[in-house]
């Protein structure tokens, strides 16, 4: 008995003694000094337009062959990572649930990721990812998936499309996930649009547009390309034309907004039919654009005016970015070359594989830099261009991935600004920002919330002609709760608003169709039409539409009015 008692106190003593070890060991880990190390990256074989500079935000070992990012409501990069794509000359692997979802982390604040984790792993080729609705949208082939973000984790996977991305190429899938300024998410590659309400979600038709990557300007028009024309694009707010399913739009959409494809690499290029005659110059240098991709229009606010709803353009096979001047006139959009034969980026390092460009909410142009050495998926891949890999040892270029930050040389990065500690007021405050990404987020938190405390400021902000981009978004901000009065709209009808704010207006006014609505509604039109504005006349026949189907006799004799003036209609016919 003495025994088993001295057996006993002794097995106590040493789980004590375990214990105290564990306790110590915890200690020492967790006061281990945190590493703020940060690979060193050579930009030096880079070549940006004068008054500007490049920042590495993130490298390996942080990140592999990055595709797209999007950032959260703190202002974290979260990136998607499609590790199996092109691994080898034959291509195997691409299979390898190997892709993730990653979350970029600046501990020290220096402006370059020191750290990063893990949101999702074992994901085959993931493509596309968006924060809505509080929650993660992401894309991995062919599904589309919603997820609920809470600690830095995934809760609640609902399955929004199963057949988002159902078959073809992994360069020929749908991707994008860009929410709208009417509350819609749309896509390149697809002809769908998505979107979450009261729980639910909705999948719509919409025209189909592009190949990767999708865009829009301030106004709400969308832009994105195929990998042979650099810039396409919509003359008009998405489905004014294409409100029947089965009417492809006509002329108003997917315009080639830019004549000239050239593209001016800083060395011999090596691209997938070289061979063909005319792709390539005397000197190996590629001709026109054969991988267009990743559209953005600059809509932050750290470059200045002049580069103000500029359209920047990815050039993959050449390691360039270009840069466009948008022109509007009247309902008609172009594009041009910003300076003759140079490009915006351009890079000896054929390793830089630009895939995709964000906005940042500190003002700046972020690069997602997929940086690996085989650019053509296996399945388009020429015996030609396999050999030119292998010769040039591409082929070797794998594990790497960059995002890197373009700086205007005499303008500092702003705050970035956590957008979830705002209030309601800071938030709708927000709509009126120079900078794209925080009116665009401000938009979709107060629509998420549903806070009705917001309407009355939503309103006044609507109404005052002073900010014509903070009256669009309180508008569309307005009806995403469900809180747009036909009151306001009519207000604005009879207001001194620009152009964009009336189009916007009557696109949607066309919701309140009504025999009731009808008698205040057509004077103001008729009102609109002696203005004599082609962009505006547009819309105004556009909404027509819905207004006639309550009372053809009524609607119609405005539509007479437009047949006075034929030069009028003639501008019109181009785009209807």
């Amino acid at each position: 008995m003495a025994f088993q008692t001295r057996s006993f106190i002794t097995q106590i003593a040493s789980s004590k003694t375990l214990v105290l070890n564990l306790i110590l060991l915890i200690f020492i880990i967790g006061c281990k000094k945190v590493s703020y190390e940060e690979p060193e990256i050579s930009l030096d074989s880079y070549q940006i337009e004068d008054g500007f500079h490049l920042e590495v935000a993130v490298s390996e070992p942080f990140i592999e062959a990055p595709v797209a990012m999007d950032y959260d409501n703190q202002g974290r990069m979260w990136v998607v990572e499609m590790k199996g794509y092109m691994r080898n000359l034959k291509g195997i692997g691409d299979e390898m649930p190997n892709g993730v979802i990653s979350i970029m982390e600046d501990l020290d604040h220096d402006g370059v990721a020191d750290h990063s984790k893990i949101f999702l792993d074992s994901l085959v080729l993931p493509r596309a990812i968006s924060h809505v609705y509080g929650g993660l949208l992401y894309a991995e082939p062919p599904n589309l998936w919603f997820v609920d973000i809470e600690d830095d984790k995934p809760l609640n996977r609902v399955l929004v499309d199963s057949a988002y991305a159902y078959g073809g190429n992994v360069e020929h899938q749908p991707n994008g996930l860009m929410m709208h300024l009417d509350n819609w998410i749309y896509n390149a590659k697809s002809k769908y649009r998505y979107q979450r309400k009261n729980g639910k979600w909705k999948k719509e038709q919409t025209a189909f547009r592009g190949q990767w990557g999708i865009t829009k300007d301030n106004f709400g028009r969308l832009y994105y390309n195929t990998n042979s024309v650099q810039l396409m694009g919509d003359y008009v707010l998405p489905n004014v034309t294409n409100k029947n399913p089965y009417f492809k739009g006509g002329a108003a959409l997917n315009k080639r907004l830019t004549v000239d494809q050239r593209v001016y690499p800083l060395h011999p290029t090596s691209v997938n039919r070289g061979y063909v005659n005319g792709v390539l110059d005397k000197d190996s240098l590629l001709v026109n654009v054969t991988s267009a991709c990743g559209p953005l229009i600059y809509t932050g606010n750290n470059f200045g005016a002049q580069y103000r709803e500029n359209a920047f353009v990815c050039a993959p096979e050449a390691n360039v970015v270009k840069r466009n001047i948008l022109t509007f006139e009247d309902e008609i959009v172009s594009a041009t070359q910003a300076i003759a034969e140079t490009e915006f980026l351009a890079s000896t390092d054929e390793g830089f594989r630009p895939v995709n460009l964000n906005n940042g909410p500190d003002g700046n142009m972020y690069i997602v830099d997929m940086h690996r050495g085989i650019l053509q998926d296996k399945v388009f891949l020429t015996a030609y261009l396999k050999n030119q890999y292998a010769k040039k040892a591409l082929d070797t270029i794998v594990g790497m991935g960059r995002i890197l930050r373009v700086v205007k040389n005499e303008n500092s990065p702003k705050d970035i600004i956590n957008v979830e500690k705002l209030s309601t007021s800071e938030l709708v405050g927000l709509l009126g920002s120079k900078n794209g990404w925080l009116r665009d987020r401000a938009q979709q938190l107060l629509v998420f919330k549903g806070d009705n405390k917001a309407v009355s400021l939503l309103e006044h902000v609507a109404l005052d002609t002073q900010n014509a981009i903070a009256q669009i978004h309180a508008l569309h901000t307005l009806n995403g709760l469900g809180q747009l009065d036909f009151k306001t709209l009519e207000v604005l009808l009879s207001s001194e608003s620009e152009t964009e704010v009336l189009n916007h207006t009557l696109v949607l006014l066309e919701n309140y169709a009504s025999e009731s609505n009808l008698v205040s509604v057509l004077p103001l039109i008729a009102g609109l039409v002696k203005r004599d504005n082609a962009e505006l006349d547009l819309y105004i026949l556009s909404t027509l539409g819905g207004w006639a189907q309550v009372s053809t006799g009524q609607v119609f004799p405005i539509f007479l009015n437009f047949q006075i003036d034929m030069p009028k209609i003639l501008s019109i016919s181009r785009v209807l």
